[in-house]
């Protein structure tokens, strides 16, 4: 307890150095608790429907396409992604964005309700039919989650000092994915306790309540009141708060780092793409039963639970860039595992480094963004990275389902290699705000 309590008073204290608005620091500590009860609903409804694991698994039991089940994780991904410059502009002129997250996120989470409802069609409807049931569900999911996606980042870049991210974000993800590993042992049991398609229509319930508790959390956040503009400065507003093409044009044209990074992560979603295979290949290379596929949702989120509090304590100290890189790497040594395994428990290990590899670069990527402009234009540089990468997540399952069907899972895993390492050397060049090591 004494350790507990030690490290929540680190997270939680602000020092008169760090220049926090008074705004912020009155209700801090509300805050990241209520947005770390966000996270921990989320994360268990997350474990129980994963995108990286029981999806795919699920979708192969509708069809054995390839790249149909590739298909499924890209279009959550992309959608999540693709919307977000369309909303930057917008969302760069509110003087509060609380209510503007709400609406979204309750939009983001109706697919998830429809979803137990259509395992009850199996049996009674084709099976194509509900794959294609399936695929409009999760690009309602990912298209809702991307336009919520940005104003929720900022909102919590409005109630979290920019001193503490790395630390909240650690320590609050360690307590989502604790909970979300609670999820994935209750799937376990659910898959191996009930015959099909019940056991997925009992755990996409349960996920869906989960989801819920998650959007009454969100609504218990306290933004601060936004500072009064005068008229003058309003009309002096820089068209970066405007959301212009030409302000993209600009940005795009003049700050030579961030279309590095855009490279680079291009590059590094097309390394993603070995990610919604690895789980079925392990089930059909090792002849396992569909249950394994929450068995590998538990070790993604144990590792990302270590992932998050190595990541965390490092992240304010040696900053985003090198928390990226680090990501990267760990991900190139998991697919090399992934090709040369020649059993279940080395591949297991494929899991624990894609688990520290998607903590690092979702702590790492969201820090990294919010420095590569001017504060003022953090929503449009958010906006622009998350959408003008997008479409290379669907380009991906394209392509590695091509791959699979005209090689085998393999090549796959060695291409996906191929530009991870490619991401790797160009994320090298991108520069972050320097740091000084933290007492």
């Amino acid at each position: 307890m004494n350790l507990l309590t030690r490290l929540f008073d680190r997270v939680l204290l602000i020092h008169p150095e760090d220049n926090v608005p008074l705004g912020v620091a009155a209700n801090f500590k509300h805050n990241v608790f209520t947005n770390t009860f966000d996270q921990m609903f989320f994360s268990f409804s997350d474990s129980i429907w994963s995108i990286s694991t029981i999806i795919p698994v699920f979708a192969a039991t509708l069809t054995d396409s390839p790249l149909l089940i590739g298909l499924i994780p890209a279009v959550v991904t992309a959608g999540s992604f693709i919307p977000q410059l369309f909303m930057s502009g917008r969302i760069s002129k509110m003087p509060k964005v609380l209510p503007f997250v709400l609406k979204l996120a309750f939009l983001e989470r109706m697919p998830l309700t429809f979803l137990p409802l259509l395992t009850l069609l199996i049996g009674n409807v084709a099976n194509q039919n509900i794959y294609w049931l399936l695929l409009f569900l999760m690009i309602w999911r990912g298209i809702g989650g991307g336009m919520a996606s940005l104003p929720w980042q900022e909102l919590n870049a409005r109630v979290i000092p920019i001193s503490h991210w790395a630390r909240f974000i650690g320590l609050s993800r360690i307590f989502a994915q604790l909970t979300g590993l609670l999820g994935s042992l209750l799937s376990v049991y659910l898959l191996r306790k009930f015959p099909y398609p019940q056991n997925y229509a009992i755990g996409f319930a349960v996920a869906a309540i989960s989801t819920w508790f998650s959007y009454a959390s969100i609504s218990r956040n306290r933004e601060p009141e936004p500072k009064p503009i005068s008229e003058s400065k309003q009309e002096d507003e820089p068209k970066a708060q405007q959301q212009t093409w030409s302000l993209m044009k600009q940005i795009l044209k003049s700050d030579g780092n961030f279309r590095r990074y855009l490279v680079s992560r291009a590059l590094a979603f097309l390394g993603d793409m070995a990610s919604a295979f690895i789980a079925l290949y392990a089930i059909n290379r090792f002849n396992l039963e569909d249950a394994y596929a929450a068995i590998f949702t538990a070790l993604l989120l144990l590792s990302r639970i270590l992932g998050y509090g190595f990541w965390g304590a490092l992240g304010d100290r040696i900053g985003p860039q090198k928390v990226v890189i680090s990501s990267f790497t760990t991900w190139g040594l998991g697919l090399v595992l992934a090709i040369f395994s020649q059993s279940l428990w080395v591949f297991y290990a494929v899991f624990v480094a894609f688990g520290f590899y998607t903590s690092g670069l979702a702590l790492g990527d969201t820090m990294l963004v919010m420095e590569l402009g001017d504060e003022k234009l953090r929503p449009t540089y958010l906006g622009m990275a998350r959408t003008l990468t997008g479409g290379f997540l669907l380009l991906a399952p394209v392509l590695s389902g091509w791959l699979v069907q005209s090689f085998n899972y393999i090549v796959m895993f060695a291409v996906s290699f191929g530009f991870v390492v490619l991401s790797t050397i160009m994320m090298m060049t991108v520069k972050d705000r320097p740091r000084k090591r933290l007492a």
